[in-house]
């Protein structure tokens, strides 16, 4: 789906503790990851090192909007899906930043802190490429939902998507950043506890076609 025919939010309420909601093609939602209730971001900042990319990191703050990701087919698919079907458990997706239009990737350069796989954010519009696909693995259940920690691997290179409190970006690695406090989002080699993310709330986008 182009971002210029997204009409509205249609907010649902869905977090941790409530009712399930499965989660649906075109669905906004906040990726948080589970260890530290971090969440999913990216911002017309790009990397200064490795690709030179938008960056994507974790961030701590709620109220957000640029942690708003809306899910969508992935890039090889014949035809987008159609809003509002169920995602299964092994779906292999991409995820499209709402504020900037850019895809979550990943590719075969080092990440700033750690060295592990850098993760940034890429393409125009939504339309990237096959760096931009990963593959939801839920650690329960055969439909992906908001009550469902999962991983994600990225199909390109098999890594996971992962974060930790021990790689924050502060004054002494990244002196004056504007991601000060943020933490690295990277690809590691075998997923761990380090690599389960939940949805903890969204919104349904509403195609105008729809």
């Amino acid at each position: 789906m182009h971002l210029s025919k997204i009409l509205f939010f249609a907010l649902l309420n869905a977090s941790l503790g409530s009712a399930e909601q499965f989660l649906t093609c075109n669905s906004g939602i906040k990726v948080t990851h589970k260890s530290t209730g971090f969440h999913l971001t990216s911002s017309e900042i790009n990397w200064g090192s490795g690709s030179g990319q938008q960056s994507v990191t974790a961030t701590s703050q709620n109220g957000d909007s640029t942690s708003m990701w809306m899910v969508v087919e992935n890039n090889d698919a014949a035809e987008s899906c159609a809003p509002g079907t169920v995602m299964s458990c092994d779906s292999v997706v991409r995820f499209t930043h709402l504020v900037t239009g850019k895809n979550l990737h990943s590719h075969n350069f080092r990440s700033p802190l750690t060295q592990e796989q850098e993760v940034s954010a890429f393409g125009e519009d939504g339309k990237g490429d096959g760096g931009d696909d990963w593959k939801v693995v839920c650690t329960k259940g055969s439909n992906w939902s908001t009550d469902t920690p999962f991983y994600l691997q990225h199909v390109a290179t098999g890594k996971w998507l992962s974060s930790s409190n021990q790689a924050r970006f502060n004054q002494q690695n990244c002196p004056n950043c504007p991601i000060v406090g943020q933490l690295e989002v990277v690809g590691i080699r075998q997923k761990s506890d380090a690599s389960i993310w939940v949805v903890q709330r969204g919104a349904f986008l509403l195609d105008k076609d729809a």
